[in-house]
């Protein structure tokens, strides 16, 4: 499942075909299809439910390591400017590409893209919470919050280059000063 994820986050869904996910995984294909007997599609769920807990964990962590709202979102901008990089400029959000490609063609992965995205947004707006947002407000900046990161990160990606994520770095910090978060 990790490496059909790598290859939907590098790739897209449609970028990826079967015997890609059995290449990089290192599976026989007569285990892919005991495990996973609808295919591909199958696979792409469980894919994208793997990568969506996998940030979902990173959000949490991020918010247990800060000590503010505004350290905390920075965070999450920082993290995310350091995986891009990391990668090369090969590795955007673990679930937009698949998000854009399949969200209205297929219920099953539409479904799981946007059960990690709303997962991503709860996390967030927990954490304001604990940070002292009241929950309207929580609600708001976390949508807000996730808005402006995967926009940026989407424009980073294609400029190859984080001045995107610098950007959003700076409008979260204003977003963490909203009233109660101080």
């Amino acid at each position: 499942m990790a490496a059909a994820a790598n290859l939907f986050r590098r790739q897209g869904y449609h970028g990826t075909d079967l015997h890609d996910i059995l290449a990089a995984g290192g599976s026989p294909r007569g285990s892919l299809y005991f495990h996973f007997p609808k295919g591909k599609e199958e696979i792409g769920e469980a894919a994208l439910g793997l990568a969506g807990e996998a940030v979902r964990q990173g959000i949490a962590r991020a918010a247990e390591a800060s000590e503010n709202a505004e350290i905390f979102l920075v965070r999450i901008v920082r993290g995310m400017a350091a995986d891009l990089e990391r990668s090369g400029y090969q590795e955007g959000c673990p679930i937009a590409t698949s998000a854009l490609e399949t969200s209205a063609q297929s219920e099953a992965l539409g479904a799981a893209c946007r059960n990690a995205f709303q997962k991503w947004e709860l996390e967030i707006q927990r954490a304001l919470e604990r940070f002292g947002m009241n929950s309207d407000e929580a609600e708001l900046v976390a949508a807000m919050v996730l808005s402006q990161a995967e926009g940026a990160l989407l424009l980073a990606r294609t400029y190859r280059s984080l001045e995107p994520l610098r950007r959003a770095e700076q409008a979260v910090k204003l977003l963490a000063r909203i009233k109660g978060t101080e």
